[in-house]
């Protein structure tokens, strides 16, 4: 939420120069807990069971509204994505028309400790997530090598969860946390290639 006052033509510029600095190129998903919270890490990066886990207080990280950022090829300035985030219904043929759907992705995350899996020769898509109290919960866990599958609920045909078709996975370094998206239900796929 921003406003601008444009009395003259050079406002008008200085006004537009202002919102170009701003704009980012992404797309905005809602990022939304599911499951019971992880259990707490210690000082020494070990779970601490001395610490209460609360799973029905709700914490801001519980629900973020934000963006990832999608960042243009530098050669051709176009955005290039291998993998799509799944819809939230499974397709029926006889259908004539598909339905509605939320302009902005709820994706579910499961506070479950994984391994990320890459296989050589297979793509995936690599997002930042823009800064959020989510984003900071996960880097203050100092677990850079593993990761919180993602989830669109009803994307599966029998489960309401559907399958994994990504993960979020802290920077080694711990600076940002990155969306990985691969195809969907790929911790099946990944091992039978």
């Amino acid at each position: 939420g921003r406003s601008y006052c444009v009395r003259t033509q050079r406002m008008l510029n200085q006004c537009l120069e202002s919102l170009v600095q701003k704009v980012q190129s992404g797309v905005v998903i809602n990022f939304e807990k599911s499951g019971p919270d992880p259990a707490p890490i210690g000082e020494d990066g070990l779970i601490d069971s001395s610490r209460p886990i609360n799973s029905f207080a709700s914490q801001p990280w519980h629900s973020c509204h934000k963006l990832i950022y999608v960042r243009p090829n530098p050669k051709t300035g176009v955005p290039v994505g291998h993998w799509p985030i799944p819809e939230s219904f499974w397709p029926d043929q006889n259908s004539p028309t598909l339905p509605p759907r939320t302009a902005h992705p709820v994706v579910r995350f499961s506070c479950v400790d994984c391994e990320p899996m890459v296989i050589d020769k297979l793509p995936f898509d690599k997002y930042e997530l823009e800064p959020s109290p989510l984003t900071q919960y996960i880097l203050e866990r100092k677990s850079p090598h593993t990761c919180w599958q993602v989830f669109v609920s009803s994307s599966g045909k029998y489960s309401e969860l559907g399958h994994p078709f990504g993960y979020l996975k802290a920077s080694t370094t711990l600076t940002c946390v990155n969306l990985f998206v691969m195809p969907y239900n790929y911790p099946v796929l990944l091992p039978l290639l």
